[in-house]
């Protein structure tokens, strides 16, 4: 695994640009921001009986941010609400520990585990996610 908080990987899921759009029809919105360190992120939803459609997302902030939201925009088509409560729960448990990577997260998150290192840095991981809840709660 790369020990550098901003490898190959990182900054590749941080130029995808698919997901980078305003989602026309969408059903709900929700946003999410560091203080601290000025990222911000909102994303558009189209829900389907409690389940995401479908995701586009606008980001203001740092590479790994930038990449969190870009890897969850893919990862978001047939989650609910409790799974992504449940993915974050997960996520933010990994970058606070030094626990093997557990089964149940999707495999691609892994690029995020040189975040441990870096306590500051994990918000900007996270808060895509917070702004998927805020728009589905």
């Amino acid at each position: 695994m790369n020990e550098d908080i901003y490898h190959d990987a990182i900054i590749e899921w941080s130029k995808k640009t698919a997901h980078i759009a305003h989602l026309e029809h969408a059903d709900r919105k929700g946003t999410a921001s560091n203080p601290l360190c000025g990222d911000q992120i909102t994303v558009e939803l189209r829900m389907e009986d409690g389940v995401i459609q479908s995701m586009a997302v606008q980001v203001r902030g740092c590479v790994l941010c930038k990449a969190s939201s870009s890897l969850l925009a893919e990862l978001a088509e047939g989650l609910t609400l409790d799974k992504i409560k449940m993915i974050r729960h997960d996520l933010e448990n990994l970058l606070r520990s030094a626990d093997d990577f557990p089964p149940g997260l999707p495999e691609g998150l892994s690029m995020f585990l040189p975040v441990r290192a870096h306590k500051s840095r994990h918000s900007c991981v996270l808060l895509p996610y917070d702004a998927v809840i805020n728009a589905m709660s």
